[in-house]
This record gives structure tokens, sequence and C-alpha cells, in this order.
């Protein structure tokens, strides 16, 4: 993995702008949103101008395209050394432990919120356990954060990728194509009566996405040559903008989609460039941290960027105190939760995975 530096620095980067279009731009584009999220008043904040130099339009979109090109890329490598079970069991103490830790510190700062304001913490157990087991979408649950929908489509995406662990490493591009109709044909049928079929459409939309990820990782295997891998992920990104163009977000096409290319052209030359690449200290820590600071800044620092604005601060002075309080939250998490967990998960993993890979060496 040391010659694909470029993916997990582009983790980091892509963590980094997600928490910047939060607190630069959703705090301010969203108030009502984040009032009834954190039970707190809407302030009715302006932003100065200075604002604007952190708050771009493409750093959301951008960075969550990017999250899902370098899963579907890094994927297949856990697939291939592991049996079906072990990756499952790898994956569920990867993702849930560590979440659901973010969503709890998260949610002691939506109650000191409440507390704060002197509103009442709506939140029941119904809420509360869907969204840590990431099924609240189809339950019809709202987000408590607003940023676990990602995290739904990942659950997802290893299913589906552990499923298919045989075809994904296959040269031949029969499952892809059958794939991308499948997607086009359940898209264009659209949602009909059955409630849960829009979220699992519009997640559709991402996991059609992802799979521009897995094409790069068959080339950087050696698996298809650089031209399928230019015809694979184009066709792929015809048919994401289609089933997008098609699905319950069409609203947002090509405002939102034209991030996602954008996305794809980078990490398509930091791929070309991948030798190139070299450990960058800061960026080897944002890249260690970013799954703790995605799941846990948004909440944390909604409360406490309002909190501390009641109190008199200055947004940027709240800013300068929320900001480096939420990178050592992710720090701590990363330190305790994320690091045991996943060694506990790669233990077990490849403990029910071992003849697999005896099957490997044979």
């Amino acid at each position: 993995m040391k010659k694909f530096v470029f993916a997990n620095q582009l983790r980091g980067i892509a963590a980094l702008l997600v928490v910047m279009t939060h607190y630069f731009g959703t705090f301010f584009a969203e108030q009502d949103l984040l009032a009834a999220k954190t039970f707190s008043p809407n302030l009715h904040l302006f932003k100065g101008a200075w604002v604007h130099l952190f708050e771009l339009e493409y750093q959301g979109p951008f960075g969550v395209a990017l999250f899902f090109l370098i899963s579907g890329f890094v994927i297949p490598f856990s697939l291939k050394k592991s049996s079906t079970v072990g990756f499952l069991v790898n994956r569920v103490l990867r993702i849930f432990p560590t979440y659901a830790c973010c969503l709890a510190l998260g949610t002691l700062a939506v109650y000191a919120s409440a507390l704060y304001w002197n509103r009442p913490f709506s939140y029941d157990g119904k809420v509360l356990l869907s969204n840590a087991l990431l099924v609240h979408n189809l339950l019809g649950q709202p987000s408590m954060d607003a940023v676990n929908w990602t995290l739904a489509i990942e659950i997802k995406f290893y299913l589906l990728a552990a499923l298919g662990a045989g075809l994904v490493l296959r040269q031949s591009p029969v499952w892809l194509l059958a794939f991308l109709a499948a997607a086009l044909g359940l898209t264009w049928h659209g949602a009909g009566d059955v409630a849960v079929a829009t979220p699992l459409l519009m997640e559709l939309n991402y996991i059609v996405f992802m799979l521009v990820g897995c094409i790069f990782h068959q080339h950087a295997m050696g698996i298809i040559s650089t031209r399928a891998l230019v015809v694979r992920t184009l066709l792929i990104v015809a048919v994401f903008s289609a089933t997008w163009s098609m699905g319950p977000q069409q609203s947002q096409f090509p405002a939102v989609t034209r991030w996602y290319y954008c996305a794809y052209l980078v990490f398509g030359l930091c791929y070309a460039l991948r030798e190139r690449f070299r450990p960058v200290r800061l960026l080897d820590f944002l890249a260690a941290i970013s799954y703790p600071l995605y799941c846990v800044h948004a909440l944390f620092g909604y409360c406490a960027l309002k909190i501390l604005i009641d109190l008199g601060c200055r947004y940027g002075v709240a800013m300068l105190i929320t900001l480096p309080c939420t990178f050592a939250l992710a720090y701590a998490v990363h330190r305790t939760v994320e690091t045991g967990s996943n060694a506990l998960g790669r233990r077990w993993g490849a403990a029910l995975s071992v003849r697999k890979m005896a099957a490997a060496a044979a």
C-alpha cells in the first residue's frame, strides 16, 4: 500500500473539506435545520465577508466524492485477503464502534445544547439506535448529524462487494455492464409505492460512482489495461449521471454532480502521479483522524459555535476555539476507540479468513 500514499492523503484532504463546508457554509446557510438538530433557537446569523474565503461551493460534494472513490479503490485490497465473513467482520468493527462513540459525543453535545437553551431533548431510543446502526433512513427516522448518510451508503457498498468479491476482481467487464444496466433499470422504474425504495435509489447513485474506484484498483493490480481503465470509468460516470438525473435527487443535477466529475479527474490525476507522492506529516495526520473527524465534527461543532456566540464571542473567535477542540476530540477517538476496534477487526477478520489465505498460498 506504500505506493498508494496518494489515496490516504486524499482522504485527509476530503475530511478537512467537509469540515470546512459545514463550519463555514452550512452553519450559516441551514440555520433552521441546525436549530432543529441541536435543540437551539435560530440566531439568524450573518457571515462576514472573510468567511467566503473558507467556504467554497465545491468543498462538500467534492470531499464526499473523494471519500467514495477512495473506498472503491481500497476495499478490493481487503476482499482479496479475506473470506466473506472475515471481510464483513473487519468492516463492521471498522465502522460501527468509532461512529457509535462519535455519535455519543455528539448526542452529549446536543443534550448540553438543549439544557443551555432550555429546550426539550426530544430524541427517543428508536432515533438513537437507528442512527447508531445506520439504518435510520430505511426506518423513516431523521439523521441526527446529517453526515451519516454517507456511512449508510458505505455499509451497503461493503455488502455488495462481499457478495460479488469474485466478480470485482475479474478482468471481464460483464459484471460491470450487468450492474450498470440493473442500476439504470431500477432508477428508470422509480420508487413506485414502496417508501423504502426512494432512499435506496438515492444510495444506488453513489454506489455506482464508487465503482470508479474499483476499476482504478483493477488497473493498479494489472488486471486491466489503461485503455480499459479510461473506457470503463467514463462509462460508469455516464451511468452515474443518468441515474442521478432520473432518480430522487434529479433536482440537483448537474449542479452537484459536476463536483463529482471534478473529484474523478483529480483522483485520476493523483493516481497517474502516484509514484511521486511522499509522506507529509500534516496530510498523514489528517488521514489518520479523517474518519472520527468526519463523524464527530458536525453536532459538536454546531452546538459549540452557537453557545460560544451567544456567550459573546464573535464567530471568528468561536471558530478558533471550536476547531481545535474538534480536532482534539477526533484525535482522542482515533487513539482509543478507532485504533483498538481496527486492530480487533484485523485480528478477527484474519482468523476468519485463514482458510482463504491458506488456499491462496497453496
